[in-house]
């Protein structure tokens, strides 16, 4: 059974050594259909309604991570997104959100809107644990079906960033969270690349309790494969960190 599983490993390792690597600060296209392992979804239309490619992102601090990247339809709150090609699908970001208080007010005040349903490709980036390398020290301990991270190996993938960088100069980044039930590594909400998280508060009030309050906003993408392939991403390491 252990020598199946080490086999299938193996060959799902060859595919993932096809996919193109990347090193902290590199730019490189996030979703583009000439790059190996690039797929696109296709309804029952013929409509473009979705794409997911590959990337690995190699450092010298930790192994070579195998990263998922994946923009499929979603319905999602218009107060939890930010549309870089559909502002009227987006929460009106401005300077009103980089105070706690401010924000709050604003969030209270624009309820009703923001509560509309918007729709279109919600992006999620990922690195899953049946992804992982074989001989990777973050794989699981044969039995324990999750991950085992050192408090060092932890902070080290806390430092990951992933940015990304839209036609116009508009730029959103997302912090790495670590160690989900299901994935390994999840890049998700992105707060804007100049100005930082947005602040949350600890209690969210009572009557805002049904709208969605983070650091970031999900990316809400269209349904156009030819716009979703001009976004650029880089990982970055925090400063002080060696890539």
């Amino acid at each position: 059974m252990a020598y199946k599983q080490n086999r299938w490993i193996e060959e799902r390792d060859a595919h993932w050594n096809s996919i193109q690597i990347v090193h902290p600060g590199e730019v490189f296209p996030l979703l583009h259909l000439a790059r190996n392992g690039t797929t696109t979804r296709i309804d029952d239309n013929g409509s473009f309604a979705g794409i997911a490619s590959r990337i690995r992102l190699q450092t010298r601090l930790f192994d070579t991570l195998n990263i998922s990247i994946a923009a499929a339809p979603y319905a999602l709150q218009r107060g939890a997104v930010v549309a870089p090609f559909g502002r009227h699908k987006e929460y009106p970001l401005d300077q009103e959100d980089f105070s706690l208080h401010s924000r709050i007010k604003k969030i209270a005040r624009l309820k009703n809107v923001l509560d509309e349903i918007v729709e279109g490709l919600g992006l999620v980036v990922f690195a899953a644990y049946e992804d992982l390398p074989l001989h990777s020290k973050f794989r699981a301990i044969p039995g324990n079906g999750s991950a085992f991270l050192t408090p060092e190996m932890t902070a080290l993938l806390e430092h990951v960033f992933l940015t990304l960088i839209f036609p116009g100069g508009s730029s959103f980044t997302a912090r790495a969270i670590c160690n989900t039930s299901r994935l390994f590594l999840l890049f998700r909400t992105f707060f804007p690349t100049d100005t930082g998280p947005l602040p949350v508060p600890n209690l969210i009030p009572e009557e805002l309790a049904s709208l969605s309050i983070e650091e970031g906003f999900r990316i809400l993408l269209p349904f156009d494969v030819e716009r979703v392939q001009t976004i650029r991403a880089k990982f970055l390491l925090l400063p002080g960190t060696d890539g």
